[in-house]
């Protein structure tokens, strides 16, 4: 889950021997992010740490992960949702650090939303990149990441353009459950269903969020979610 108190990474280069944000620019996509791919390509500790995340090489192609050897982070980029990059996520393969690119506009967009909105009228949300990433390996295009534990009236109204069915697969702590009810609030209108591993067990073995399970678990988590009034008895 990102930090919300994380330090800003500056992505930027020189030109003209001025630095110039590529935040700003838009350049991020066309200069940026093929750099850090090729970064991470040539380093085994970068992709050691993916595959210690149980992300596999064909996920780091899809999503365009990458890895900054200066600051020694994995990065995952964000874009808007029309598909236009706006920034990049990073996170330490050391420790559990989070450095974001200038200016993230974290609350008017979503990790994966561009992607996920065409897969139909059903969207899973959850907190973190890395568990949207998981989802898509597990078979399901369809999840988004707020980023965080807390989601803007922008990214509510994103789920509410896109989607008619939402499936609550947010971390299994206070926070996670709160951002589940916030969602579940404001958007009385839809489809709202939690994921659920077996009657009473949102996650089997006391498993934190969506990075801590398998393939199979998370497919019968999602086939088994059931509707928000029941969620909110249990």
């Amino acid at each position: 889950m990102i930090n919300p108190e994380y330090e800003l990474l500056t992505v930027n280069k020189q030109i003209n021997g001025s630095t110039i944000d590529l935040a700003a620019t838009g350049e991020i996509d066309a200069c940026t992010a093929p750099h850090l791919t090729q970064e991470l390509k040539n380093s085994i500790d970068a992709k050691t740490y993916f595959k210690s995340r149980n992300i596999g090489f064909e996920a780091m192609d899809y999503f365009k992960l990458g890895y900054s050897e200066k600051q020694n982070m994995v990065t995952v980029p964000l874009h808007s949702p029309d598909g236009i990059p706006v920034g990049i996520i990073g996170r330490s393969i050391k420790g559990k650090s989070f450095k974001n690119s200038v200016n993230l506009p974290r609350n008017k967009t979503m990790f994966n939303i561009h992607r996920a909105k065409r897969e139909g009228g059903t969207i899973i949300v959850c907190e973190s990149s890395f568990d949207v990433i998981r989802l898509w390996q597990a078979g399901f295009p369809n999840a988004v990441g707020t980023l965080g534990g807390s989601i803007s009236d922008i990214n509510i109204q994103h789920l509410n353009k896109y989607a008619s069915t939402i499936i609550v697969m947010t971390d299994n702590d206070n926070a996670g459950r709160a951002l589940g009810h916030t969602i579940a609030n404001k958007l009385k209108n839809k489809n709202i269903l939690w994921a659920s591993y077996d009657y009473g067990i949102v996650y089997p073995h006391s498993a934190k969020d969506v990075g801590d399970l398998t393939d199979e678990e998370i497919k019968q988590c999602i086939k088994n979610a059931i509707p928000h009034f029941e969620y909110a008895i249990l």
